[in-house]
């Protein structure tokens, strides 16, 4: 005995560890579509409500000035006709830089004040889309690179065995 392991002391594969993997391998090549889709879906949103929703004025109350662009937001407190007050949160570009106290327009659904949006700032989906169209392309990349690397194993082995057959 050499130490070596041979096929007959190899465990045999576990059904569940290979459904699992599946599962996680397909749930990562799908995650940046879903993000796209998710993101689209909440830009369509608040286009829709950009048309069709009340409009009124609303003060900015906060502004967190950072570097990191999925941090820089704005908070807008606004009243709705009924004397009730309401806030709203949007995202900030980085050639934005906009003024705590200033009056900013707000739009937000009748039947729930809690969905607003501030036109000219960006809507949330604008971060979602990015990302999954960057995850796209990276788990696309690497997925493409794996089918290729499995093509030039399968190809070396068929020539590797094509030409052992030729001896006789």
């Amino acid at each position: 005995m050499t130490g070596r392991r041979t096929d007959k002391n190899r465990r045999p594969p576990q059904p569940w560890k290979k459904k699992l993997n599946l599962a996680v391998t397909v749930l990562v090549i799908c995650l940046g579509p879903i993000m796209i889709g998710v993101g689209s879906f909440m830009i369509n949103a608040d286009e829709q409500l950009a048309r069709t929703g009340a409009r009124t004025s609303g003060t900015i109350v906060h502004f967190d000035d950072v570097t990191k662009a999925s941090q820089r937001r704005i908070q807008v407190d606004f009243t709705t006709p009924d004397g009730s007050a309401h806030k709203t949160f949007a995202a900030v570009d980085h050639d934005q830089h906009p003024v705590v106290g200033t009056d900013v327009p707000v739009i937000y659904a009748e039947d729930d004040p809690g969905r607003a949006i501030v036109p000219g700032y960006e809507s949330d989906g604008e971060w979602f889309r990015g990302a999954g169209v960057v995850l796209t392309v990276i788990f696309g990349a690497i997925g493409v690179l794996a089918v290729v690397l499995m093509g030039v194993g399968a190809l070396r082995g068929f020539f590797r065995r094509r030409g052992t057959q030729r001896v006789v």
